[in-house]
């Protein structure tokens, strides 16, 4: 995100007075009842082994755990602890492949939060059309 252009600007040429726009707040943080929840998934992204393993996942899904291990740099017991967290999290998934679980995003949400942060594909990874 470039800090040289707001995401959003207010549609209405008239801005509400203080006491208007907290009450507005208010109202909308209201209606979201689970921050806790919200807040506990963001925070398994402040770990580095864990944003690693994303960033690996988001570059080529379908990789196995012992895989994901050996291009972090860490042992498999650790890495699948870290994709055990990220899997209950609703980050991740994993794919059954006969005798191999694969892992992979799980959702577009993730996806794009990658993408934004700045993780790429590897040149064998696309997008699919449509």
């Amino acid at each position: 995100m470039s800090p040289a252009r707001p995401a959003h600007v207010r549609s209405a040429a008239e801005v509400p007075d203080d006491d208007q726009l907290v009450e507005q707040l208010r109202d909308l943080l209201a209606d979201v009842d689970d921050f806790p929840e919200l807040a506990e998934r963001m925070a398994l992204l402040a770990d580095e082994r864990r944003l690693r393993i994303l960033f690996c996942l988001h570059a080529h899904p379908g990789i196995r755990s012992s895989d994901l291990a050996r291009a972090i740099g860490a042992h498999e017991s650790t890495t699948s602890h870290a994709l055990a967290l990220l899997r209950e999290a609703g980050w991740v998934h994993a794919v059954r492949v006969g005798r191999v679980v694969r892992y992979e995003l799980a959702s577009g949400f993730a996806h794009d939060l990658l993408h934004e942060l700045g993780s790429e594909h590897l040149d064998e990874v696309h997008h699919p059309e449509g």
